[in-house]
């Protein structure tokens, strides 16, 4: 048995979208038809844990192609798993951040099935006793939905991933990538409560959001950390909504591809019963280009899994002191956040839900807007920040910046002491691991502001007196020219003169040569 005794972490990045771009203008009127969808979703996640589910090996899977593998994750006879502690805490966070019930005993499963890319010929999951059961998720006006609706959890399993097939690189063959082999995942089940594609589509969004924002995952869509599985059925208005067929639509891969493939598998499913004829149980794929769904096998060919109890991973046995700590390192939940951050900053929701995308950025943001504008400091974390951060393929959490290093770029930009070029430069030097202060950086690089107007009257009158033609074009009525007197002035002074008095000065001396 394993006594769970760790402690919390953090860590992804990805800046959040609104959800507003993926919810349907035309979603299938099931009313209408006297139809409506019963819709339950499989969500399939990426954990942010340094090492694999049952390996030491790296769990980084998009480096090289098999570089990432031991023996244990390439099958070899005799490799014993042995289980990742990172993984059951991040699991255990994402349940407990859905107000559902760690168990205090699960289990491992054995699901056989035979594929290129599954090495053991079987995936450890736990189907039967999973870490977590119950939760919800609360749809409502944030989301853009004008009523309350409530998803709840059926339950959240740890399991392994598969490797990666590659298809047409030799005519003939598939290639095997074993890096995201047994690489830990979450499946999140929820309960049939979902009742339209949009609804579908926010409660992903929704769900990315949170795990983002405790840590558990970046869930990206695009790299394969967030997968969607989505269980359709529809049944006449005033029946059970249980009472339909249900068919699995696997492996959408983005949330506008989920609206389009539960709204095409709606009415393809009303078309069929409308006919007279029965839905059949099958698992479909989704064609974008032709808004159709396709059979990918029907239940007759569906496999036979053969579950049993995982005999080489130890249950896990969970304490209340042990799940009481973990709760205590919660953040605050996403829509507590910007219920407060909204009025308190004057920020739209599309700011906050921005900064809830990057794990520690809402704290990192509270500390540095302490006295100084809001705006502003939003603007330099989404902007400047971020861009690196994506630059470096880093996290918030953990990079080099501290809030007094940024709140002192901020200052500095804010008082004209620095210009915002030579702000950008200190941003990426203190990122890189700089430890001198602004001032000590500001004099290495020569860029002390000139404070003496005198100094740079002498200097402005020679740049006058070396342009004639342009000091002619300016009397003349061609007002622009004096960008381009500004420009040489800080050019000759290497930016330390502060651009608004340096504007100040170039335009009187300018007017007293007419």
């Amino acid at each position: 048995m394993i006594h769970m005794m760790i402690e919390a972490r953090t860590a992804p990045h990805a800046l959040a979208r609104s959800w507003r771009q993926y919810t349907s203008a035309a979603s299938v009127d099931q009313t209408t038809a006297g139809f409506k969808a019963t819709i339950g979703l499989e969500l399939h996640v990426q954990l942010l844990a340094a090492q694999k589910l049952f390996s030491a090996a790296s769990a980084k899977w998009n480096e090289p192609p098999n570089t990432n593998v031991n023996v244990a994750d390439a099958g070899f006879p005799g490799a014993l798993p042995q289980l990742n502690p990172e993984c059951v805490q991040l699991a255990a966070r994402a349940i407990l951040a859905l107000d559902g019930q760690i168990q205090q005993r699960s289990a491992f499963d054995r699901k056989h099935y035979f594929y290129a890319d599954q090495p053991l010929g079987y995936q450890i999951t736990q189907q039967h006793h999973p870490i977590g059961r119950g939760g919800y998720v609360d749809l409502g006006s944030l989301d853009g939905l004008e009523y309350v609706k409530r998803i709840g959890i059926h339950q959240l399993q740890l399991e392994q991933d598969t490797a990666k097939s590659i298809h047409g690189v030799y005519p003939g063959h598939v290639l095997v990538d074993l890096n995201r082999a047994g690489v830990a995942l979450i499946e999140i089940v929820s309960k049939p409560d979902v009742d339209t594609a949009d609804e579908a589509v926010m409660y992903v969004r929704k769900m990315q959001n949170l795990l983002r924002h405790i840590g558990v995952s970046n869930c990206n869509m695009e790299e394969g950390s967030l997968r969607c599985d989505v269980n359709v059925s529809v049944y006449r208005d005033g029946e059970d909504r249980l009472s339909g067929t249900r068919c699995e639509l696997k492996n959408l891969n983005s949330l506008k591809v989920i609206r389009g493939a539960v709204n095409a598998e709606i009415s393809r499913q009303i078309a069929v019963v409308q006919r007279g004829d029965n839905v059949e149980q099958e698992t479909r794929g989704y064609d974008a280009q032709s808004d159709t769904t396709f059979v990918t096998r029907t239940k007759e060919a569906a496999p036979d899994y053969r579950y049993m109890p995982e005999p080489d991973v130890p249950e896990i046995h969970i304490n209340e002191s042990w799940i009481t700590r973990l709760r205590k390192t919660l953040p605050e939940t996403p829509e507590a956040v910007m219920s407060r951050m909204m009025p308190q900053y004057g920020l739209v929701q599309e700011d906050v839900e921005t900064m809830l995308g990057e794990p520690g950025c809402t704290v990192f943001f509270e500390q540095a807007v302490v006295g100084r504008d809001p705006k502003r400091v939003l603007s330099w974390i989404t902007s400047e920040v971020f861009g690196q951060l994506a630059y470096r393929s880093q996290r918030l959490v953990g990079s080099s910046l501290t809030v007094p290093q940024f709140t002192q770029i901020i200052d500095a930009l804010s008082s004209d002491a620095i210009t915002s070029g030579q702000a950008k430069q200190l941003l990426i030097e203190f990122m890189d691991g700089e430890q001198r202060t602004i001032d000590e950086l500001i004099a290495a690089h020569g860029w002390e502001v000139i404070s003496d107007d005198g100094k740079l009257r002498v200097i402005s009158k020679q740049l006058l007196d070396t342009h004639p033609k342009e000091v002619a074009r300016y009397l003349k009525g061609q007002t622009r020219r004096l960008n381009f007197f500004v420009g040489k002035l800080m050019q000759a002074t290497n930016g330390q003169a502060k651009p608004q008095n340096a504007s100040e000065i170039m335009k009187e001396l300018l007017e007293a040569r007419r």
